[in-house]
C-alpha cells in the first residue's frame, strides 16, 4: 500500500469517527429532543459540515500541486467550511429550546449554508478565473520560448555553411537570439497574433535555408539578410508596441 493510500485509509477512518462522535454526542445530550424537527435539522447541518471538510481534505490530498499555486483562495474555501461547522456547533446549543422559534431556527440554519455555498461559488469563481489567467501567461510565455528555439535552430542550420557572409549572418541571429531572450514574455493579447506569425516565418525562413544548402547554389545570402533585417525589425517593434500597451 502507497503512502498516499494509506493517508486516505486514515482520513476516512477520521471522517467515520467524526460523524459516529456527533451522533453519539447529538442522541446522548439531546436525547429528550429526538422527536423534534430542530434535533435531526441540527443533526444533518452537523453531517453536512463534516462531510464539507472531508471533501475538502480529500481534493487538498488529491490535488496538492494545483492547491499550491493558488493557495489563498483553497485556503478561503477551508476557512468556509470550518467557520460553517462551527456555527452549526453554535447553534446547537439551542436545539433544546429551539421548539419555541423553530422557524427562525431552521431559517437561521438555511441562511447559514446558503451564505457559505454563496462564499464557495465566489472563491471557486475566483480560483478558477486566476487559473484561466494563468494558463494564458503560460501560453504566451511558451510562444516567446518558441520564437528563441526557432532561432538557436536557425543559427544551427546556417552552421553548416562555411561563407564569411553567412558567418556575419550567423552573428545577427545571435543578436536576435539576445534580443528574444530579454523581452517580456507576457504578451498583450492584442499582440500574440503577431508573435505566432513571427515563429511561422522563422520557422518558414529555415525551411528555405535548409532547401537552399540543399541545392548546388547554397545559400542566397542578400535574400538571408533581408530576412534577418525584417524580422529583427518586426522583434524591435514587437517590444515597443508592448511596452506602449504596458504604460
Amino acid at each position: 500500500m502507497t503512502t498516499k493510500q494509506s493517508n486516505f485509509l486514515i482520513l476516512n477512518a477520521i471522517y467515520l469517527i467524526c460523524i459516529v462522535v456527533t451522533s453519539v454526542v447529538s442522541f446522548t445530550i439531546f436525547n429528550d429532543g429526538v422527536d423534534s424537527v430542530a434535533f435531526w435539522i441540527n443533526l444533518v447541518a452537523s453531517y453536512v459540515a463534516i462531510t464539507a471538510i472531508w471533501i475538502y481534505v480529500r481534493y487538498i490530498m488529491r490535488n496538492l500541486e494545483q492547491v499550491k499555486r493558488f493557495v489563498p483562495g483553497y485556503t478561503a474555501l477551508g476557512v468556509v467550511a470550518v467557520m460553517y461547522l462551527l456555527c452549526v456547533i453554535f447553534y446547537s446549543l439551542f436545539t433544546s429550546i429551539a421548539h419555541l422559534s423553530l422557524r427562525l431556527f431552521t431559517l437561521v440554519h438555511i441562511v447559514t449554508l446558503a451564505l457559505a455555498l454563496v462564499l464557495c461559488g465566489i472563491i471557486i469563481i475566483y480560483i478558477r478565473n486566476t487559473q484561466r489567467q494563468e494558463a494564458g501567461m503560460q501560453t504566451k510565455m511558451v510562444t516567446l520560448q518558441l520564437i528563441e528555439k526557432a532561432l538557436q535552430q536557425l543559427h544551427h542550420t546556417l552552421g553548416n555553411s562555411l561563407t564569411a557572409s553567412v558567418d556575419e549572418q550567423r552573428k545577427d541571429v545571435k543578436s536576435l537570439i539576445e534580443l528574444v531572450r530579454y523581452s517580456d514574455p507576457i504578451t498583450p493579447d492584442s499582440l500574440i497574433y503577431n508573435d505566432h506569425q513571427i515563429l511561422l516565418d522563422i520557422e518558414l525562413m529555415n525551411s528555405e535555408i535548409v532547401n537552399q544548402y540543399a541545392s548546388a547554389e547554397g545559400v542566397n545570402s542578400e535574400w538571408l539578410a533581408g530576412q534577418l533585417s525584417q524580422l529583427k525589425h518586426r522583434l524591435t517593434e514587437r517590444n515597443r508596441q508592448l511596452i506602449a500597451s504596458k504604460s
